[in-house]
């Protein structure tokens, strides 16, 4: 994991110090350094111009919350099958700030019944958007 905060920190010419200190702030907030996101394949997140619409990276504390949210959702279509990936805080972040597109990071809190949570909502957990992450990793 080290070297991938090295990786990142060069990649995005971040101070060391503070993308270390960030990344403890999250994994206290967060509860984990580790997540379950869904993995779609390319081209299913492009709206119907073809160009990549906003979207929000939901991370799970467990790939069974992630499953049950997707089910309760109906975000599991045969045609649009998602597969799970773990993923570091560090990883996320990366992808982040790699992929324009992604504009917020939600990162779920273990909740013992995410199924008492209305369809169409996200889950209860720690929300930033790109300015968010920007700031607490000292970009801005």
């Amino acid at each position: 994991m080290e070297d991938d905060v090295h990786t990142l920190a060069a990649e995005q010419g971040l101070n060391l110090e503070a993308l270390r200190a960030a990344l403890a702030a999250l994994r206290m907030h967060a509860g984990g350094d580790a997540f379950y996101v869904f993995w779609l394949p390319s081209g299913s997140v492009a709206s119907a111009d073809g160009h990549k619409r906003p979207r929000t990276l939901l991370a799970f504390p467990s790939p069974d919350a992630a499953l049950g949210f997707a089910q309760r959702n109906r975000l599991v279509r045969p045609q649009n099958v998602p597969r799970l990936r773990l993923l570091s805080l560090v990883q996320l972040l990366r992808a982040m700030l790699r992929e324009p597109s992604i504009t917020a990071l939600h990162l779920v809190f273990d909740a013992e019944d995410l199924q008492s949570y209305p369809p169409g909502h996200l889950p209860p957990g720690l929300h930033l958007t790109r300015d968010d992450v920007l700031r607490l990793i000292g970009v801005r």
